[in-house]
């Protein structure tokens, strides 16, 4: 059963009309994760914020986005705000850009919150408490009761895992959830990520240029360039399979890198031995 389908998507500049994604057509099962990959400008993003009716005023979209049998597009601003959050639910690769830093990480966190369920503060505290501890945040009243400045961007994207466990949506869409962390946060978060799939059972678009990653997270991958799908497929046929030539430049170079990388561990250790 498809939970989120994309028809015929088209964003273009507003200002002179140029065409930025091209009517991309793409589904997301009940607790499938499909991958968006491409490189930077290909239209990933703009694609996820369309989903999310989140591009500024300077872009255009056209096309159908349906969750279940709802057509977003069709919706009020604010009937779609609420959507946001409890229905879709997006984890941006900037954890310091999707809190207010006025507010404790923990106010902004109820706030979101109090949108979608009448609990009293002290169900709302509890349940992110143990959904904190849950994505190896510990003291989690100690957590809460910081500003977002005060944490690290492993820490945020943990946090916003959090919110996502606690809010149990439809469609998580994480969009480079790893970029601005270092190699070893960024592991123990993609960890995260999989334990979130596990646990909630929903439908998750990973958009990632890191294909070890989406080799690790994906069950179906979209390669995107110059604002569209090029190629489609399972993660296992789009490894071995590959029929575009920038799918298999994709391949080959992730491939290349990691022999790279093992090479030179290995004359590293032969040097110390």
């Amino acid at each position: 059963m498809n939970v989120l389908e994309v028809e015929q998507l088209r964003i273009w500049q507003a200002a002179g009309g140029q065409a930025l994604v091209s009517g991309s057509s793409f589904a997301v099962k009940q607790g499938q994760c499909v991958a968006i990959v491409g490189e930077s400008g290909s239209g990933k993003s703009l694609t996820c914020k369309a989903i999310m009716r989140l591009n500024g005023r300077s872009l255009r979209q056209s096309g159908r986005i349906l969750l279940g049998d709802v057509d977003l597009g069709e919706l009020p601003l604010q009937d779609m705000r609420r959507y946001r959050g409890k229905r879709l639910c997006m984890i941006m690769q900037n954890g310091m850009s999707a809190f207010d830093p006025s507010q404790s990480v923990g106010a902004f966190l109820q706030s979101v919150l109090q949108v979608h369920y009448d609990w009293p503060r002290s169900q709302m505290q509890e349940s992110l408490a143990v959904a904190l501890l849950s994505v190896g945040l510990r003291e989690p009243l100690a957590v809460l009761r910081r500003y977002p400045h005060e944490l690290s961007g492993g820490m945020l994207q943990r946090l916003m895992i959090a919110l996502a466990i606690v809010l149990e949506p439809d469609v998580i869409i994480a969009d480079e959830p790893t970029t601005a962390l270092d190699a070893v946060t960024a592991y123990e978060v993609v960890e995260q990520f999989v334990q979130l799939r596990e646990r909630a059972g929903g439908a998750m678009i990973f958009v990632s240029h890191d294909l070890g990653v989406v080799r690790r997270l994906a069950d179906e991958i979209l390669v995107m360039k110059d604002g569209e799908i090029v190629e489609r497929g399972d993660t296992k046929h789009i490894f071995s399979a590959a029929r575009h030539p920038y799918t298999r430049y994709l391949v080959s170079s992730k491939e290349e890198l990691s022999r790279h990388y093992t090479q030179l561990m290995g004359g590293r250790t032969d040097a110390q031995g």
